[in-house]
């Protein structure tokens, strides 16, 4: 049913990270899927705002955020995956990489957000992928 399987993930929420994770795992090994792990380093958005930044330091954190997205691999995808890091804003870099990609299934991880009546929210990057993705998305809370 599912051969490809995309899976953003927020390397600053290790508990839902970790949860999805393994529940993508879990679903590709049932369907003999591979698993394309992403995380969105977020850019500087205009120029100005770079220059206040020392050179370089947008390379560091990409390396550092790979090698993160890298670990988290191994630790949790046992079936056939990838990693890819991607830049910008988180929404329209997930849109993009499903465009690219072309999964069956995007698997992404929500935390719990509480509305005035203790009421669970979607976030506004949950609320547009799941309304514009041309594929199923599973919402892993």
């Amino acid at each position: 049913m599912f051969k490809k399987i995309l899976v953003p993930v927020d390397l600053s929420t290790q508990a839902t990270t970790e949860k999805l994770c393994k529940t993508a795992n879990d679903l590709a090994e049932k369907y003999g899927a591979e698993i394309r792990l992403i995380t969105v380093v977020p850019d500087y958005g205009m120029p100005l705002v770079a220059s206040y930044f020392p050179e370089g330091a947008q390379d560091k954190l990409k390396k550092e955020m790979q090698g993160k997205l890298e670990q988290l691999a191994k630790a949790y995808v046992s079936t056939a995956s990838s990693v890819h890091l991607t830049q910008g804003k988180r929404r329209l870099a997930i849109l993009q990489e499903i465009e690219n990609y072309q999964p069956d299934l995007v698997m992404m991880g929500c935390r719990r957000k509480k509305s005035r009546r203790n009421q669970r929210l979607l976030g506004a990057t949950g609320t547009v992928v799941s309304d514009r993705a041309a594929c199923s998305v599973m919402i892993v809370r």
